[in-house]
């Protein structure tokens, strides 16, 4: 074998070393010899390399068509199977998107080949299998939110056949709930638009339910992906082949202990949203017990009625109601629900996910916040629901010509009072007319002053005091009416 070898690489100097060692012209024998060790046998050996080489590479490609070699997979750090792969650092998603932060080895599938219609080394796809997908729906999402169109990587939850059920969190598989390691954080799954909580569903033949590990983190089954078909897996990682990945995953066996309790901190949520207002140099939330309670109250009917809309349409019982029964008050206020068992991080970071609400929780004007965490069902349906209130106070700042208006009506008021006192003792005029018209000047003076002094101090003046202005308007009128029958008097005399 190795002499064979040996031959096969030397063959270009055999011919030209015989024809060195024979007699004749040794310059025309040199040179031969020359030619062949320095032009003939780079050229063979490279042409021997090649030839081995894409022997190796397609025997290679053959392996990884048939699932037998393994390929390279890279995951982009989007997050959404945190924690079996890393999430990326970059700032914005689409920066993640483009973020390589793991590169594990997959199998094709299904991979092997079929003799006679059997299938020879064909994969049988297992739950917990980690499957790299590709259709038109994954291509259209990524498309839409990274700019380059891509496929899915997500874990194999259930497979034909199989009964599926959300519910507090947990993800139930033909009865059973599963103990899932691999998954960010207990009690994290929730539904979807295509599998919403507390609905059973059948997955039908030929196709997958996937969902990412990162379960509040993952564009998947239970969203807009729906069933992934069985053709469009690409390749896949078995379960056993995740053994590097398991000292990442938590211990899951005691889960279902906290299925009763709620999973926010409230505290720790409100220092983790004032260190992100401090960094946008805004002023830190002080916490408020009354805006707790009034938050409470909302959560007590958002669970009774299913509402989340701040105009509260099925109980009528907004936040200004539930405000106005703890005795709080404010001049600017607003309020943050949702349904979901999110822990503090979690919560904050879904928030900050919607640019309306990122911006409400960053208002310069609030100052004071309560959250409310209630446990509860919904429609049969155990739930979390979380409600966040926010107050401030922010300055009037009245216009100028407002406070010069007042002032005016103020010193006009003082003149004609005193013309009008001087009249007491003009025995040509209705006494008792006149004592009303001195009475409204009084009630119009007073409310004049009040609202002066209320704007001069740059305070918001209270509902009682919107109330006084509209009425000193009608006393306003009176005052005129009233003036104008006392001048017709004094006249005809």
């Amino acid at each position: 074998m190795l002499k064979a070898l040996f031959l096969l690489l030397s063959f270009p100097l055999v011919i030209p070393w015989q024809v060195y060692k024979r007699k004749g012209n040794r310059l025309l024998r040199l040179m031969v010899f020359l030619l062949s060790s320095f032009v003939l046998l780079p050229l063979w050996l490279l042409a021997l390399f090649s030839l081995v080489f894409m022997i190796t590479v397609r025997a290679n490609r053959l392996g990884v068509e048939l699932g037998l070699v393994t390929e390279t997979v890279y995951v982009s750090g989007t997050g959404s199977m945190y924690p079996t792969f890393p999430k990326g650092v970059s700032a914005s998603p689409t920066e993640q998107a483009n973020e390589l932060v793991a590169a594990p080895r997959m199998r094709r599938f299904p991979g092997g080949f079929s003799i006679f219609g059997y299938p020879v080394l064909k994969y049988q796809l297992q739950r917990g299998d980690i499957i790299n997908f590709v259709n038109a729906r994954t291509s259209e999402i990524t498309q839409k939110e990274y700019g380059h169109p891509s496929g899915f990587i997500k874990r194999a939850v259930a497979l034909p056949g199989d009964t599926v059920e959300i519910r507090n969190g947990y993800l139930w598989l033909n009865g059973q709930r599963l103990v899932e390691p691999y998954t960010a954080s207990p009690r994290s799954t929730f539904g979807g638009q295509f599998l919403p909580d507390c609905q059973k569903i059948t997955v039908p033949g030929g196709k997958v339910l996937a969902l990412g590990d990162n379960r509040k983190g993952s564009s998947d089954s239970r969203h807009e992906i729906g069933y992934v078909e069985m053709q469009d897996i690409v390749s896949v990682q078995t379960l056993s082949q995740q053994l590097p990945y398991r000292h990442l995953w938590r211990d899951s066996s005691r889960d279902f202990e906290t299925a009763s309790q709620p999973t926010l901190d409230p505290d720790k949520y409100r220092e983790l949203l004032n260190k992100k207002r401090q960094e946008n140099n805004l002023a830190a939330l002080a916490d408020r017990e009354q805006l707790r309670q009034s938050a409470a109250k909302r959560a007590d009917v958002i669970l009774k009625y299913n509402d989340l809309s701040f105009e509260a349409t099925r109980s009528g019982y907004t936040m200004a109601k539930a405000l106005s029964e703890v005795g709080y008050s404010n001049i600017i206020w607003g309020e943050a629900p949702t349904i979901g068992y999110y822990e503090a991080e979690e919560l904050l970071e879904n928030y900050f996910e919607f640019p309306a609400t990122k911006k409400f929780l960053l208002d310069k004007d609030f100052q004071e916040t309560g959250l409310a965490v209630k446990m509860g069902e919904i429609n049969g349906c155990p739930v979390q629901v979380i409600v966040q209130h926010l107050a401030g106070y922010v300055p009037p700042n009245y216009k100028a010509e407002d406070l010069n208006s007042w002032r005016e009506a103020l010193g006009q008021l003082e003149t004609v009072s005193i013309s009008w006192l001087k009249l007491k003792n003009y025995e040509g005029i209705d006494h008792a007319r006149l004592d009303r018209l001195l009475d409204l000047f009084n009630q119009e003076k007073t409310i004049a002053e009040a609202t002066l002094k209320k704007m001069e101090a740059n305070q918001w003046l209270t509902k009682s005091e919107e109330a006084a202005i509209e009425r000193y308007g009608k006393l306003l009128d009176q005052s005129h009416s009233l003036a104008t029958e006392l001048n017709q008097q004094i006249s005809n005399r």
